[in-house]
Parts: structure tokens; sequence; C-alpha cells
């Protein structure tokens, strides 16, 4: 695979992925990361998939091709053989056979293939799960509740013969962004327990060993005052079947009866009382936009019929569901906006 990012060659590499962790988060924090704020520059700063999501992005991270290629599309999305939607991130559990969703297989094979041994260290709820399964097929599974103990499992992993691919996931800073919000006492303070770890991780570091620190997405918090629902109005859901996504980036899907009229009536009206707060884009938009990139035949059906994508510090919920659920969530991410699409890519040790 071409070297995109042009690194330097390394006996092993080391990938964190610090779930939630957007440039424009870190930036915004730098107090509570000095060590990682130091080594972030807007020239390290990346982009994240579209929709910056994590089932989308971590899929892209482990098999280097984007969302339209994989079929992690969006958060929730609808399952073009059942009409069901999915739950990408904690139902991929209803298939059978839940690897036949993704489209394109892990890199690791190909690292196995070139000598190198690739591992996973993550927390051990994650070690199971069926998008663990999906994503991470064929690297060796290593868990560890701590942060510290995690950082010890990299450390004792690279100190093994041969070369090694780590890929160590922290998820702590986005549970609490959900939670509590990035502009949190208890984020930043986790903040400066990653920063803290990350910080002996790279001082302990083989030589000849590199490592990248990045993310999936970044976060904004989204006070109740700026939920807005929808649902319960016939002439904006008469059409529409099921919704996906996420509440700053919705796939609505068009029910089977739907005629073209009755589409283009559709996406009329969500224009007309929606755009003041969103993008409201028929798929074919999207499609060239190039916010998926190149998107496959085999997963074009999954993506929705209609984009609703806030523009402002939005989100968007379904009021027919009566409990409201993921309400009582602050941080969000899925959207456009440039603190969920910006992360970093902090390069140290042998890719310094």
């Amino acid at each position: 695979m071409p070297n995109r990012l042009e690194l330097p060659a390394a006996q092993s590499a080391v990938v964190v992925l610090v779930d939630g962790l957007g440039s424009q988060n870190l930036a915004s924090a730098s107090a509570h990361a000095r060590f990682l704020g130091r080594h972030s520059t807007s020239e390290t700063s990346l982009t994240t998939v579209f929709p910056s999501t994590t089932a989308a992005a971590l899929a892209s991270l482990t098999t280097g091709t984007t969302p339209g290629q994989h079929g992690m599309t969006g958060y929730k999305v609808r399952n073009p053989e059942s009409g069901d939607v999915v739950n990408l991130l904690t139902g991929l559990g209803v298939f059978p056979e839940p690897s036949a969703w993704i489209t394109r297989q892990p890199l690791y094979s190909r690292a196995q293939e070139n000598g190198i041994t690739p591992t996973v260290v993550a927390h051990p709820r994650f070690a199971d799960t069926p998008l663990t399964k999906v994503i991470h097929a064929g690297a060796v599974q290593l868990s560890s509740k701590t942060l510290d103990e995690r950082v010890q499992a990299v450390l004792s992993t690279l100190k093994q013969p041969g070369k090694h691919l780590v890929i160590l996931y922290i998820s702590e800073l986005d549970e609490l962004a959900h939670n509590k919000g990035v502009n949190s006492p208890e984020w930043a303070a986790s903040l400066e327990s990653v920063d803290g770890a990350l910080k002996t991780l790279s001082e302990q570091l083989p030589t000849d060993a590199g490592m990248i620190v990045t993310a999936d997405h970044g976060v904004l918090d989204i006070p109740a005052s700026k939920h807005f629902l929808y649902g319960t109005d016939l002439e904006h859901m008469e059409h529409i079947s099921e919704v996906g996504g996420e509440p700053r980036c919705l796939q609505l899907y068009f029910s089977e009866e739907a005629t073209v009229n009755d589409r283009a009536a559709a996406l009329t009206v969500w224009r007309r009382d929606w755009s003041e707060l969103a993008w409201v884009l028929s798929k074919d938009e999207v499609l060239e936009s190039g916010l998926y990139g190149v998107v496959d035949t085999a997963v074009l059906s999954r993506l929705g019929d209609i984009f609703v994508l806030a523009k402002k510090d939005v989100a968007f919920y379904d009021e027919r569901d009566h409990l409201l659920k993921g309400r009582n969530m602050i941080g969000q991410h899925g959207g456009v906006s440039a603190i969920e699409l910006s992360i970093p890519g902090i390069r140290l040790g042998a890719f310094a």
C-alpha cells in the first residue's frame, strides 16, 4: 500500500486511537495535555471519514478504505435485505455472520504475510463484541482495564522478538464526552491521564518503534436547548419508512411504495423546513459531493435516500421515541463540522 503519510521505516509501529480526541478538542484543552499539545500542530492534523462516527472510522483504520468501500456507512444503517435498521456499533450480532456485513477485510492478514504480528490492546469489554471481531479479525487481542495496564501491555508486546503492529484503543475520553461533555472538568481530568500515559509510552518505546496518535472523530457539546425534534409531522414523514444515521447526520430511507414524485416532494419539504439548521441532500447529491469517496455497488443500497447534516451546533431527535433515548448525551459527533472531522496525526518515536 502507498505510504501516504510518508512515515520513515521502523521495525515496529504503534497506532494509538484515542476515541473522540479531535484536533480542535486537543487544542482547546492543551493545558491538560502538555505532552500531546507540544507535538500537535496544524501540519500533523488529519481528516477523518464521513460520517464522523466510530464504527465507520475504526473500520477505515483497519481496512485502509473508506466507508463507501467497506460498508460501515453510519451509526445506524438500514439493512437492504431485511429492511431493519442496524446499529453498527453495538448491533452487528443480529447477523448470523457479522463479518459478512463488512465488504473489505482488515489488513491484519497482509501484515502477517509480511512477517508482522498484529495486536490490539483495549478494555476487556470490547474483547468479544461483534464489532471487534469484524474490524480486528486476524489480530491478537489483549485486554486490560486500566490505561496504565494497557500501556504496559503495548511495551511488553514490543519487547517480544520480531516485527509488531500494535493498535492501542483508548475509549475513556469519548465516554466522558458523551456523558459529561468535552468542556467538563471530568473530561479534562481524563485527558490529563491519557496525556501522561502516552508520554510514558513514548519515552519507553524501543528506538526502532514508531508511534502515531490519532482519533476517529472530534466531539462538540450540544445542550438540550439545541435539540430539534422530528417524526410526528405527517408531511415530513409520509414517505419515510426508517431513520438511520445519528443526531447530527440523519439518514432517511424512503418506503418501497414511494414514487419518484413522492421522493421529490419529501426532499422539498425537508429542505423547506430544515435548511436553516442543516444541509438536506439527496443520496445522489451526497455521492456527487464526494463525502463518501468511491462507493462500491454493494454498499450503495445501504445509504440513506435523504441526508440531514447539521450545519449548526444542533442535534436532531425522533419525537416518536417516547423515551427520547440519547437526549442525555452531551458530547456529539457524526456531522461535517471541522471540530468533528479534524483529528490528530501526532508522530512519535521512530516516526517523529
